[in-house]
């Protein structure tokens, strides 16, 4: 993760308790769970940093004494008192950006806890991702219909891959989407999505904020490549690394039967090597892992062509795993491209080292075979593994449980194996990168021997 200076204020959270007035209703979970179940504000916290030194750091001396103030997380679960009346409450539900494995998940049981623990029956899907709130100002019609959901409408959609509401990138007009929440009385929103989705849902809440008007905000981080800040790890990653080893094995089968066979496989992630590393580790017999955090060096006796051949030479097969952001600066200088949410088109490293390693052969009269394979969308369109499928209840749950209390302007995050509440605000500040320094690569450079930088 990239240095971020960590202040115990950027992880206040805002409730409309402070403007609106007290959660006051007994919630309807009263009656199933004890009662020390329930969370309590101000009192159940969860360290960001548990590590001593990161526990030495938030002690200071003063006046003598040792003030100890830690930052901390707002711990996630139900409350004794709700915000939002069952009985008139209307909740909105959009998925952003691009599919991961549980976006049905998430969206089921954002459903049926709503509607079967809380009793909120107004439930509505936004199509197509933000665009889902474009709509005429004059003649208040909107340009897609929204789908009324109920348990009933949401069976079975976990066996299920994509999102069936649909998604969509760009159209983050917080303006124009604060006016479509108004004009459907909208009370709840929860958005799903990456960190292109929860900065679009910070604007949305900074607008509603600044209209002062009662509606909630819960961010529910998505995304394969793992790189959303404050969060152990995001829903589908677990199901995309069990893809990513399928795509690998295959890979290998296909070098191993060849002379001097080389499998390639292009993995997604664009500026975070999490998965590529992690499917690298879980399949421990991969001979070079390229990712963003590491940068490249083609060229010289120590690059990575002559480090391929020597490989290829003395094992008789090799296995590469690329991320799909790794060497991003092997390519020339050219107008930068953007997509629909703001994303720099990335240049092709699969296509183009696939090119570089056969032609390196050939200018070596080295006989070779390359395999190269790109499962990208087949990461992000399949279902979800039990484990995942497990994480995406308790993430649904959980923005249930804040959103119902009046908790607003956050996103369910997930740390030292709790989960949290952590203001759109501080996701903001970065994203987070594959830590060269922790246990994952160096288990990468231990069971490939690759070296940790190329020179």
């Amino acid at each position: 993760m990239e240095t971020i200076e960590i202040k115990p204020e950027i992880f206040l959270i805002e409730s409309l308790t402070e403007t609106f007035g007290q959660a006051t209703l007994p919630s309807p979970l009263k009656n199933s769970f004890q009662t020390g179940n329930f969370v309590e504000d101000g009192k159940d916290r969860v360290l960001v940093d548990i590590s001593l030194e990161g526990l030495l750091k938030a002690s200071r001396p003063d006046s003598g004494k040792i003030v100890f103030q830690p930052p901390t997380f707002e711990l996630a679960g139900p409350r004794e008192k709700i915000f939002w009346n069952p009985e008139n409450t209307k909740v909105a539900i959009v998925t952003c950006g691009g599919l991961a494995p549980g976006l049905n998940n998430v969206i089921q049981n954002l459903v049926t806890f709503l509607s079967d623990r809380y009793r909120v029956k107004n439930i509505y899907g936004v199509p197509y991702g933000y665009q889902g709130f474009s709509h005429d100002p004059q003649t208040k019609r909107f340009a897609f219909g929204w789908r009324r959901l109920d348990p009933f409408s949401v069976q079975n959609i976990d066996f299920e891959g994509g999102s069936v509401l649909g998604t969509g990138r760009g159209h983050s007009n917080h303006v124009a989407i604060v006016d479509a929440l108004m004009l459907r009385d909208i009370n709840i929103l929860f958005t799903i999505g990456g960190d292109g989705t929860l900065a679009g849902a910070n604007a949305i809440h900074e607008e509603i904020k600044r209209r002062k008007v009662p509606i909630t905000l819960i961010g529910i981080p998505k995304t394969i490549d793992n790189d959303v800040l404050w969060v152990s790890k995001t829903f589908g990653f677990e199901s995309a690394v069990g893809k990513a080893v399928e795509a690998l094995r295959c890979a290998q089968t296909e070098a191993r039967s060849a002379f001097h066979g080389i499998g390639l496989v292009k993995i997604m992630g664009r500026n975070c090597g999490a998965l590529t590393a992690t499917a690298a580790v879980a399949m421990n017999d991969i001979d070079f892992v390229l990712v963003p955090e590491v940068p490249i060096k083609l060229e010289g006796p120590n690059g990575l062509l002559n480090t391929i051949v020597k490989k290829v030479i003395d094992k008789g097969y090799i296995t590469i795993a690329v991320a799909e952001g790794a060497g991003q600066d092997l390519f020339p200088p050219s107008e930068t491209e953007k997509d629909a949410s703001g994303n720099i088109k990335l240049k092709d490293i699969g296509k183009f080292l696939q090119k570089k390693i056969v032609d390196e052969f050939k200018t070596r009269n080295i006989e070779t075979t390359l395999k190269y394979i790109d499962p990208s969308y087949m990461l992000r369109s399949q279902t979800t593994s039990a484990d995942d499928s497990v994480f995406c209840a308790k993430l649904g749950q959980n923005a249930v449980h804040a959103a119902m209390a009046g908790k607003t302007g956050c996103m369910i995050g997930y740390a030292h194996e709790r989960f949290t509440h952590v203001p759109l605000a501080a996701v903001a500040v970065g994203k987070k990168r594959l830590d060269t320094n922790e246990s994952i690569w160096l288990s990468v450079l231990a069971s490939t021997g690759q070296p940790a930088h190329w020179e």
